[in-house]
């Protein structure tokens, strides 16, 4: 079985909402359907929904803490990651990867603080915005307005390059997206969005977004929601390997993952309706090759070192960087 990982997906919150663990969780993805691909690894979001914004960062900690909990209950089959070393290790255990994520600023409540707390407690990933505006910047439900990123915004995006975190640009409106390239030091990633030229969706990337993480040594997830796939009713994985191709040749081989977004969407391509289906899709499609995690290092370390606010770049040399990557 080839190795898998995936960039985004939103179990975490589903799980806590159903009453249910995260091993045997009846949704598209759990830790039990994960463990088929070996030492798979995984990127756990957690988001909020709008009705929680008044108690963003209270209901945030309930995630935490199930997130948390469900870490310590089945370590035997799932290993946190806070630096890359720890991948190796679970590797070597025969356990899964997870990495945590917050999908939208609103969990800060405005406080760059908070960034830290979220940090030690292990987040290592955060998408600025999720489609509205925030403290942070314009999501793409925004997007009229023009707006980028605010002066909070910009320290947020700093304050994670210091600390290791990797910047998420998936939501983020055009200008915002801009402004992130503009200031960064890092790589940042994208990470459950599609190529707009394939899907002209507000919420997939331009070719010139592509082309830009494809030079920063950044990072693309292929989010699997059929509106974000195609402009039709129903999508398949041949869609899938449309967008793909696109985003390949835009981003380039090493630049381009999966970002599925399982449990986020309650539509999915015909043919790939959880992870469990992957197993096909990737005998099917013998080029398609989704490796460890963006910004390794071979040495063990990884964007999620600390910086030191120094410009960080070398420590990902063209070639071998990436995993998570799809390679034709």
């Amino acid at each position: 079985m080839k190795s898998y990982a995936d960039a985004h997906c939103d179990t975490v919150v589903k799980a806590m909402e159903a009453g249910e663990n995260m091993l045997e969780f009846s949704g598209q993805l759990n830790l039990e359907k994960l463990a088929v691909y070996g030492s798979a690894v995984q990127i756990f979001a957690i988001w909020l929904e709008p009705k929680y914004y008044s108690i963003a960062m209270r209901q945030t900690v309930k995630y935490l803490d199930y997130y948390l909990e469900q870490m310590e209950r089945y370590k035997d089959r799932v290993g946190m990651v806070k630096r890359f070393l720890d991948i190796l290790e679970n590797k070597k255990q025969g356990r899964l990867s997870a990495i945590l994520s917050l999908e939208g600023g609103e969990a800060l409540e405005g406080e760059i603080a908070a960034l830290r707390m979220y940090h030690r407690l292990g987040v290592r990933l955060m998408t600025l915005t999720w489609n509205h505006r925030n403290a942070l910047a314009d999501g793409v439900a925004e997007r009229c307005t023009g707006g980028g990123l605010t002066t909070f915004g910009k320290a947020v995006v700093k304050e994670m390059e210091r600390l290791g975190m990797l910047v998420d640009v998936s939501h983020l409106t055009d200008a915002g997206f801009y402004d992130v390239a503009k200031m960064a030091e890092q790589p940042f990633v994208a990470s459950h969005s599609n190529a707009r030229a394939i899907c002209p969706h507000p919420r997939n990337l331009t070719d010139d977004q592509l082309k830009i993480i494809g030079e920063m040594d950044g990072f693309v997830g292929l989010n699997f929601f059929p509106p974000f796939v195609g402009e039709k009713d129903t999508v398949t994985q041949d869609d899938l390997l449309r967008q793909l191709t696109h985003m390949l040749d835009m981003a380039g081989e090493d630049a381009v993952g999966l970002g599925s977004d399982f449990d986020g969407i309650d539509v999915t391509p015909t043919d790939l309706r959880a992870v469990e289906d992957m197993a096909l899709f990737l005998e099917k499609n013998p080029d398609v090759k989704p490796d460890d995690i963006p910004f390794s290092g071979t040495d063990g370390t990884g964007i999620w070192e600390p910086s030191g606010g120094k410009n960080t770049r070398e420590k990902f040399p063209a070639g071998g960087r990436n995993g998570m990557e799809i390679r034709r």
